[in-house]
């Protein structure tokens, strides 16, 4: 059994489900038959020719995740029926413009804990068939959706610090665990210069059929002199280079710019950075974490 919490960024959260199919203090009870909250969809997208029999795969689309999850609320000890369903609407906040972001929250001793991040997307469903007050009960169905599909569990980080003023070569570790491809994310001090890795793991064809594979297997991006601390996001969704300022760096790397993820399931890597800078100037590697399932899926 699987312990699930719903956690929302009003400061408010509730255990609707434990291992024992209980639920807690708060009234709030996860009924059977969600949907949604499983696999993570995907379709195939393919291309076929003329004459041709079949046809080529040409990628996937992933889109948003939508859950239906059903809620028994209840009155409690300490809160009449009415009570429970004002705290439940205020935990998904109230259309259009102070909707809540809620943290569904899902532990199992096989994965331990992971969650999506997910909105209301329509009104939250009541039909009740007598005054709830009578029976101390209400039903509520909430549309919800992910904009990440993808459940997140804890992030890893690990850091190397500049022994001392001057030119020096450190490591940090790197790893993915994980089913999904791990887009590596930075955070450098001031410094002369940073120099930290963008290895390619074999990926080169994927980009470019014209690159040989594990030419770029060494591959290190220099940045110019940071006066002001550094953010380096790979991930080619995001902005790549934001300094401490909100700025925006990337006219000042020419162009260059991460190119590569580290694959699924790989294991821990000592990987190089060198710090041209002062003592105690420090390098931060950030490894989210992203799965395609609520649990399970860990390499044996």
């Amino acid at each position: 059994m699987a312990t699930i919490e719903i956690e929302s960024d009003n400061g408010d959260s509730a255990l609707v489900s434990d291992r024992d199919g209980d639920y807690g203090d708060e009234g709030i009870e996860l009924d059977v038959s969600p949907t949604g909250m499983f696999s993570t969809g995907y379709t195939m997208k393919t291309i076929s020719g003329a004459f041709q029999i079949g046809g080529r795969q040409a990628g996937y689309d992933v889109p948003v995740r939508e859950l239906t999850l059903p809620f028994n609320l209840y009155e409690t000890d300490t809160q009449t029926i009415e009570e429970t369903i004002s705290r439940f609407r205020r935990m998904w906040g109230s259309a259009p413009f102070d909707l809540h972001n809620v943290r569904f929250k899902h532990t199992t001793e096989l994965s331990g804990l992971r969650w999506l991040n997910v909105y209301a997307s329509k009104e939250i469903g009541f039909s009740p068939q007598k005054d709830w007050n009578l029976q101390g009960f209400a039903r509520a169905v909430v549309t919800a959706t992910a904009l990440n599909p993808m459940y997140e569990s804890t992030m890893a980080q690990d850091s190397w610090s500049n022994p001392s003023a001057g030119e020096h070569v450190g490591s940090v570790t790197i790893s993915n665990p994980t089913d999904q491809r791990l887009w590596l994310e930075w955070t450098l001090d001031p410094a002369t210069s940073w120099r930290f890795p963008d290895f390619s793991f074999g990926n080169e064809k994927e980009i470019d059929d014209d690159w040989e594979i594990n030419e770029f297997d060494d591959r290190m991006i220099v940045t110019p002199i940071l006066t002001k601390k550094l953010s380096v996001m790979s991930d080619p969704m995001m902005d790549t280079y934001i300094n401490e300022a909100r700025a925006d760096m990337s006219a000042l790397f020419n162009g260059v710019e991460p190119l590569f993820w580290v694959p699924p399931y790989t294991p821990p890597l000592q990987v190089p950075v060198v710090c041209n800078g002062p003592a105690d100037a420090t390098i931060t590697v950030t490894m989210r974490r992203f799965w395609s399932a609520e649990a399970g899926l860990e390499q044996p």
